[in-house]
């Protein structure tokens, strides 16, 4: 089953990408991210189908260190994107108040493309969740600091303090397939408005 949406979510970067072709008529940063995603899910599923062989214990063990991995590595490619594109603006809104700080963070451009209707207040909130659950990861070795939950899309992580964050496949992908989507929606809202007059650079 695992394997199955992961061949679908590659199906939908795939379809992401040629849409942004179509919108933007150019093959560039905003389409070619895509095949970065695309990257990640194909190590991943070839983690799955090697972890097939491995006994229970193992496979258990090395497949919630892979999880977590790819968790933090799409996010990244994520974050990564969204600075290029946004520089891909140099006369927008967005950029304008971004580049005032120039190591902005996600969490920076999340904030300023919601402040500017880029991203509505719920797809922010998730988001943010994200962002914490990689934080979490990258600098606490997976280990909440306090009680709660975070809340991407339709999945529900919950967390109990000095407890491992425990994410199963399903909530994974579920977390991975919301992000790409959000990211998505973001990335055809800066190249679909209409109303901008801020000239685009080309990479």
């Amino acid at each position: 089953m695992a394997l199955e949406e992961l061949e679908c979510l590659k199906r939908t970067c795939e379809k992401f990408k040629e849409e942004m072709i179509k919108i933007t008529g150019e093959k560039d940063m905003r389409s070619r991210c895509y095949d970065v995603f695309v990257d990640y899910l194909e190590y991943f599923e070839n983690i799955l189908i090697m972890l097939q062989n491995v006994e229970k214990e193992k496979r258990k063990n090395w497949g919630g260190k892979a999880s977590k991995q790819i968790l933090v590595s799409l996010v990244s490619a994520i974050e990564y994107s969204m600075r290029k594109i946004s520089e891909m603006y140099p006369g927008s809104p967005l950029y304008l108040r971004l580049k005032r700080n120039k190591n902005y963070s996600l969490r920076e451009i999340i904030y300023a493309s919601a402040d500017l209707g880029i991203i509505n207040r719920s797809l922010k909130k998730s988001l943010e969740d994200l962002i914490d659950l990689r934080n979490l990861i990258v600098h606490n070795n997976a280990i909440s600091q306090s009680d709660g939950a975070k809340i991407i899309g339709d999945v529900t992580i919950k967390l109990k303090k000095n407890n491992s964050i425990s994410i199963t496949l399903k909530d994974l992908l579920g977390i991975i397939k919301t992000a790409i989507e959000i990211f998505h929606r973001w990335n055809v809202s800066l190249a679909m408005d209409k109303t901008r007059d801020y000239w685009f650079r080309r990479w």
